[in-house]
């Protein structure tokens, strides 16, 4: 009998200790016992490369992959690139479980600070990046936000910080996540001699060149280096920091329940940039041409969007939700346009075979929480005899 409850109290505490979610230090312990390790860098197009010579090898992703080896060289890691340019945390949270969890992560390196709108803050988004925080700290990852920069925020380096890296700063804390500031990291470089235009030198002032990148990685590294020497206990507080709009969301595959006059297709295999192959981030895509009705369909939440494919040739949309027209933007009178321009002709000359991209178009959010019903219609009138409309996925979430 005394023997089962010393085990019992052996669990008890076992199980006690682990009611906190790992933290960097705990991923270096690991490391240093040489476990199996899984790291995913999970963001935007600064954390997959771009402009990078080599962006497996020359980013700050590639950068860090190489040093946590070299750190660690008999430690077997696996490292995972779930970034995709021009995408921030509102379809993350949708990608979080394909892209992320199922590689079971044992560290995640966060970015979307600047692609949710460094300048804005607004609850959707801040809702939504919170969510995967809660969610990968649910899952026992070790979690580092990792808040990058443009040019424009570093030729301003007594600039206070802009709104979204603020509210992501406050965010870590609540967490008690140690967040790599790599705003701050290389304003305080330009202040004592660095040139933005030594960083940025490629025409680009969003995206940096090697020099730039490996700015970005030391910050980083810094950042590790420091969790593990003064290491905190990460905690999910039963409230979390900002309204929790997105508890409950849903990416409903198309092709599942596809209309008469859709087709089922395979993904294309060739993108405009790497990041951007749609192949690589979903399934099969339901495909609509000229003649093909309308998509009736219907979602749950406060928000919606969709996600698929595009190129030079794909047609405009007029969206309907609960009957109502939605507006694609308003001119500067104030008129409703009511076509979803969705091609690829600003990146490339429509021509067959190019300009493909995937497609996430955000389509409404604030919508009263609950069931709605969502009509796409497809506008072919004077597009080529190339225009597809493919969609994989309808995305919505709310409460």
């Amino acid at each position: 009998m005394f023997f089962l409850r010393v085990l019992l109290c052996h669990i008890l505490g076992l199980l006690a200790l682990k009611a906190a979610p790992s933290s960097i230090a705990d991923f270096a312990r690991k490391a240093e016992n040489r476990e199996p390790l899984s790291v995913v860098f999970f963001g935007g197009s600064l954390t997959f490369g771009a402009n990078a010579s080599d962006p497996n090898t020359t980013s700050y992703r590639g950068l860090m992959t190489r040093w946590l080896r070299e750190k660690y060289p008999n430690t077997p890691m696996t490292f995972h690139d779930a970034a995709i340019g021009g995408t921030g945390s509102q379809l993350g949270m949708f990608r979080l479980d394909r892209d992320v969890l199922r590689h079971q992560p044992d560290l995640v390196f966060l970015d979307f600070t600047v692609n949710d709108g460094a300048e804005e803050s607004d609850s959707e988004s801040l809702a939504s990046y919170e969510r995967i925080v809660r969610e990968l700290l649910q899952a026992d990852a070790a979690v580092m936000p990792v808040l990058m920069l443009f040019k424009w925020h570093a030729e301003k380096p007594d600039d206070p910080l802009p709104p979204r890296h603020v509210e992501h700063l406050k965010l870590a804390d609540h967490y008690a996540l140690p967040a790599a500031d790599v705003l701050s990291g290389v304003r305080h470089r330009v202040k004592t001699g660095a040139k933005p235009a030594d960083l940025w030198n490629l025409g680009d002032g969003a995206h940096p060149g090697d020099e730039g990148y490996q700015l970005f990685f030391e910050m980083v590294r810094d950042t590790f280096q420091k969790a593990i020497t003064t290491p905190a206990s990460p905690a999910i507080p039963p409230q979390p920091l900002f309204p929790d709009l997105y508890p409950v969301r849903t990416r409903t595959l198309l092709t599942k329940s596809m209309p008469a006059g859709w087709a089922r297709e395979k993904t294309r295999r060739t993108s405009l940039w790497f990041d951007g192959l749609a192949s690589r981030w979903m399934g099969d895509v339901m495909t609509a041409r000229p003649g093909s009705p309308i998509l009736k369909t219907t979602f749950r939440g406060s928000m919606v969007g969709i996600f698929g494919e595009r190129d030079g040739f794909t047609p405009p949309i007029r969206v309907w939700i609960d009957g109502k027209p939605v507006p694609a933007s308003k001119n500067a009178k104030g008129e409703a346009d009511d076509l979803w321009k969705l091609d690829t002709s600003r990146f490339a000359p429509p021509k067959k075979g190019s300009g493909n991209l995937f497609l996430w178009q955000p389509l409404a959010r604030g919508l009263p929480d609950g069931e709605h019903t969502l009509w796409i219609e497809p506008v072919f009138d004077g597009t080529s005899q190339d225009s597809q409309l493919r969609i994989e996925s309808v995305c919505s979430a709310g409460r």
